[in-house]
């Protein structure tokens, strides 16, 4: 069961909001980025699942009426449909996320890092889950973070022209990271195209091209019919019965190498090298 301390506070600071005001347009856009992320981290609380659409999520985020404390909004959930209770680590697990996608795209390394960690054991404490689904949910995070791109430049829209700080917590205060103006500007040097680092994530191939090198990939943590169009360079592919042809054949996920790229924030295409042992 949802608690209310399970909800979420956006508190702005400095600027306009010192007089409890902020500019309209500004916070329009920051609600819808800061709403964004949160339904999305709070849909892979419940269902260690990803979708970017507000239609599948199972967890609404509703606001109430701001507070002029600064000026700050407090949110909590609602599931959309009844659901079993779930562990105590469901707002923890969806606040530590709303707070890694923007530290990750702020580019802050060691408050990323530390909230990876938080994420990591939060995410052992929803359920009996071993070694090998954890570390699936934690690729998936990685590139959940680079998909909120687009929402989190929203989300720190007041930051400069209406407040200095963003402030992102719990309830009850936990899980609390604050956002300035450098940071602000970090997150708004994010261009539409982002080519990744190599990568390991986990695919199901639904098709494959041996002699073009070309597959379509359902990457593991999207929804069922999300395939991207893939790209494999690694030799083996030549060879009879490689590794790509018997997890075709037989429909079981791969753990593979790979560089991600993505558009506009969205997964639009998966460079294979190797396959992951």
């Amino acid at each position: 069961m949802i608690e209310q301390d399970d909800g979420l506070i956006f508190r702005f600071d400095g600027i306009d909001a010192e007089q409890h005001k902020i500019e309209l347009y500004a916070l329009g856009e920051s609600m819808q980025g800061l709403a964004r992320i949160a339904s999305v981290a709070a849909h892979f609380a419940v269902t260690q699942r990803y979708s970017r659409y507000f239609v599948t999520h199972s967890v609404r985020l509703l606001a109430e009426e701001p507070k002029a404390n600064c000026f700050t909004v407090a949110a909590f959930w609602e599931f959309v449909k009844q659901h079993q209770i779930i562990s105590g680590s469901f707002g923890a697990v969806a606040a530590i996320l709303v707070n890694w996608f923007l530290t990750r795209n702020a580019n802050k390394p060691a408050e990323t890092e530390a909230l990876k960690h938080s994420l990591e054991l939060a995410i052992k404490e929803l359920g009996s889950l071993d070694e090998r689904v954890i570390g699936r949910l934690l690729d998936t995070v990685e590139r959940m973070a680079v998909e909120m791109r687009s929402a989190s430049r929203m989300a720190v829209s007041p930051i400069g022209p209406s407040a200095a700080l963003l402030t992102v917590s719990t309830r009850d205060g936990r899980f609390k990271n604050t956002y300035n103006l450098a940071d602000a500007e970090e997150i708004r040097k994010n261009g539409p195209d982002e080519l990744t680092g190599v990568e390991v994530i986990t695919v199901r191939l639904s098709e494959l091209d041996t002699k073009r090198g070309t597959a379509k990939a359902h990457p593991f943590g999207y929804p069922e019919e999300f395939r991207v169009t893939t790209e494999i360079s690694d030799p083996f592919l030549k060879y009879p019965h490689n590794p790509y042809a018997m997890a075709l054949a037989s429909g079981d996920p791969i753990r593979v190498k790979a560089k991600l790229l993505f558009t506009s924030g969205i997964l639009a295409r998966i460079f294979i090298s190797d396959i992951e042992p």
